[in-house]
């Protein structure tokens, strides 16, 4: 019996390491088609890639970072397997609608590029629970972002954006979310919809206000409005028991900490020249 099992596990074993390879060459990838799970080939100066994607039918992570790419070919939105996409940093200006095609997509990071939208078939990717935008061109984003019911973290620091679409708190498995450094003047009223939120980052936006409802947000542990403006922080603040640090400039008017609260809530005034001054700064 013991045999029989080790005879199995040999069998096994094979599958177990080459499931774990990461494939750095094209042509390495082809000469083990069925065995490819990742694929990670960056810095190498690409500004295009071969359509040969649906060679591999057990593709799971795909890493093409640090390139110059600003298309992809019509093969890659046929990896139904596809989990993890990382395309940042390299020279993309827009999206194909046949993004929506990677059902299974759980991560997508597209920051450091130059993205001036996004198309509407993203709210499509219905899995999807990472979603990195730092560093682009946008403007907005489109209403079906509301439709990513599972995304936990949203990253669109660094870009041009004014106002959030309606749909916005729709997000409510967000747990980690980075606004800042746009161009922000509010908030949805129902923002507070947001309930699992624990990191929120709003620092240099142009807010005027944020909402009451912000208060139902009791799972929150972080928060930075430093350099907003002059800006006005609700009470409802104070009753979030969870609630370690709120990061703030000279210019922000604070609320009123809650008496019970008072050993847990640390407001922290924080100058311009200032940086990685969050013990979250490295997520």
């Amino acid at each position: 019996m013991k045999i029989g099992l080790a005879i199995l596990w040999l069998m096994f074993l094979p599958m177990v390491v080459f499931g774990d390879r990461i494939y750095t060459s094209f042509e390495d990838a082809l000469s083990e088609k069925i065995l490819v799970h990742k694929i990670k080939i960056t810095y190498q100066y690409l500004d295009s890639l071969p359509d040969i994607f649906d060679h591999f039918p057990n593709l799971e992570e795909i890493n093409f970072s640090n390139n110059r790419l600003s298309s992809l070919p019509a093969s890659l939105f046929r990896c139904k397997k596809l989990r993890i996409l990382n395309l940042q940093k390299n020279k993309f200006e827009q999206l194909p609608d046949e993004l929506h095609h990677l059902s299974n997509l759980q991560e997508l990071s597209l920051s450091y590029n130059k993205l001036q939208s996004l198309p509407d078939s993203i709210g499509k990717l219905k899995r999807l629970t990472q979603l990195g935008l730092k560093q682009n061109q946008l403007t907005a984003l489109p209403s079906s972002i509301g439709w990513l019911t599972r995304l936990e973290k949203l990253t669109v620091s660094y870009n041009n954006l004014t106002e959030l679409p309606p749909t916005f708190s729709q997000l409510r498995s967000l747990q980690f979310l980075d606004l800042s450094n746009n161009y922000l003047e509010w908030l949805p009223n129902d923002f507070g919809m947001l309930i699992k939120l624990q990191y929120l980052y709003l620092n240099r936006n142009r807010l005027k206000f944020i909402p009451e409802s912000i208060g139902n947000c009791q799972l929150l542990q972080e928060l930075d409005v430093s350099f907003c403006g002059v800006l006005q922080l609700p009470s409802t603040l104070s009753n979030i028991q969870k609630l370690d640090y709120v990061y703030v400039d000279r210019r922000t008017v604070v609320f009123y900490p809650d008496p019970r609260n008072r050993f847990r809530q640390h407001i922290i005034e924080v100058d311009a020249g200032e940086i990685n001054y969050r013990p979250s700064q490295s997520f």
